[in-house]
């Protein structure tokens, strides 16, 4: 097993379990995280991602690699394809809510999956790390698309052209970690954390998600259209009029009673 999964309570709880390797990306563990995803959609109401040891992850495991890098190097564009991307987009379109507990470093694709997730938490002591310019690479795992997002331009590009290393209170303070808590409480409030956010809709948060990102890359025009789609989608479903009548009610919705 290259990832751990359990639920606790309504949160699904991922944690990439190769501490030997830094929890390195395998083929397998890229597998097993997309599955692990694809369930946690079904069985919980939000997901945590962490790592087990020392990382959160370190990155591409390109120890499976040297055999080719030492026959005139290998093809990068079909290990993306089908070890880093496929990550990627599990977590982009999971219909539920996803947070990062980053227990240690994040470093290469590591970051990436980091990014990917809706929500950061760090502990105190972890850290980001690019890692590609020092392999005369480029970040992948989507890291150009983020990125620029979290940052802005010219923080991005200091900080992959530098390769330095980004702490948990650089992180918080530049906008790339929502909550910065002691090693030992990571998890924990992660889970704490994705406890209140399993009290929502999922597929409202999902496409709140799809909304968000697709703005970020289009006009406004466009951002109005698939606003429009997806309110009218949502409006009609069940977990609206339950909200409509919470609010109305005064109390809180119950959308567990109509999904």
């Amino acid at each position: 097993m290259a990832v751990t999964y359990r639920l606790d309570g309504d949160v699904a709880v991922l944690t990439l379990d190769r501490p030997d390797r830094y929890n390195a990306i395998s083929q397998q563990l890229c597998d097993e995280l997309v599955a692990g995803l694809g369930r946690a959609a079904d069985e919980a109401r939000a997901a945590v991602i962490t790592g087990a040891g020392k990382a959160f992850c370190s990155g591409a495991d390109l120890s499976d690699l040297m055999g080719e890098y030492e026959a005139g190097g290998p093809d990068l564009g079909p290990v993306i394809d089908r070890r880093f991307n496929p990550i990627v987009e599990a977590l982009v379109d999971v219909e539920v809510p996803t947070i990062a507990a980053v227990n240690g470093v994040a470093a290469g694709a590591g970051m990436g999956i980091a990014l990917a997730c809706d929500l950061r938490v760090m502990a105190d002591e972890s850290f980001f790390l690019p890692a590609f310019i020092g392999l005369a690479l480029v970040p992948d795992t989507g890291s150009t698309w983020f990125l620029p997002r979290h940052l802005g331009l010219s923080r991005a590009i200091e900080f992959t052209f530098t390769n330095r290393r980004l702490g948990a209170a650089e992180a918080a303070e530049l906008g790339l970690a929502h909550r910065v808590v002691p090693a030992g409480r990571v998890v924990a409030e992660a889970v704490e954390w994705a406890s209140e956010l399993a009290n929502g809709h999922p597929p409202a948060y999902a496409a709140t998600r799809r909304l968000l990102h697709q703005a970020s890359a289009s006009d406004l025009t466009a951002a109005l259209a698939a606003e429009r789609f997806a309110q009218a989608e949502l409006g009609a479903a069940p977990a609206h009029l339950e909200g409509m009548k919470a609010f109305l009610e005064k109390r809180p919705a119950d959308f567990r009673s109509v999904t």
